[in-house]
């Protein structure tokens, strides 16, 4: 586990240093949030009628703007060269890509949303569930997007196409996420959304590194 641990704190470290990796996507949902008040009216019954549907937009969006960054450096310093052709597994070191990338970025997420949640007015109650849905989530998030950032990290310009080739795979995730939001709120058990959400990370853990490490190696020759 020594040389998976030495890569998730380098990235962790590198991230730290540049900080708009955390700081982007927050500022992003802040902005944007404060939006709907002005375009719907500042009634609390339809802003918290949409808050989960809003959130977890909005969380997914933010995602995005960081998903290129997971590969896209490391290409550019010839780091990817040195993943492949080490003995060290490749899907190993890309999961350790993607643990970091979500410590940075999909971890203050969920931390946030409960400010998110209050600004739309969901209510207090269903601030438990969305943090945990998100938890759950935004790790997939970042799983589906390291197979998008291996595709185009090679590219100057790859955020539009990476956001092309990710988002019909997170539309599940999207789903079952504001679903188990929505039936918290209304008072309702989100067991099964939950359920599915834990199975699709299930999923993601188990296939996707196999998946982006095959993507590295292609974007390679």
């Amino acid at each position: 586990m020594k040389p998976f641990l030495a890569l998730v704190k380098r990235d962790l470290t590198l991230g730290l240093r540049r900080k708009s990796q955390i700081y982007q996507p927050l500022v992003f949902q802040l902005l944007v949030v404060t939006m709907f008040p002005l375009g719907l009216g500042s009634g609390a019954k339809t802003l918290a009628l949409i808050a989960p549907a809003v959130i977890w937009i909005l969380a997914l969006l933010a995602s995005l703007l960081t998903l290129d960054q997971i590969f896209k450096n490391d290409y550019d310093d010839g780091s990817v060269e040195s993943y492949v052709l080490t003995s060290y597994p490749l899907p190993l070191s890309v999961m350790a890509k993607v643990m970091a990338h979500w410590l940075l970025s999909g971890l203050p997420l969920v931390l946030f949303s409960p400010i998110i949640g209050m600004l739309l007015h969901l209510p207090s109650s269903s601030y438990g569930i969305l943090m945990l849905s998100l938890l759950i989530g935004t790790p997939i998030f970042s799983f589906m997007g390291s197979i998008g950032s291996a595709l185009t990290m090679s590219l100057k310009h790859g955020g539009l196409l990476l956001t092309i080739l990710v988002m019909p795979l997170l539309t599940p995730v999207l789903i079952f996420g504001a679903s188990a939001v929505v039936e918290s709120a209304l008072g309702n058990s989100a067991a099964q959304a939950l359920l599915l959400l834990s199975g699709l990370l299930i999923l993601s853990i188990t296939l996707i590194p196999f998946a982006a490490a095959a993507a590295i190696k292609i974007n390679l020759e």
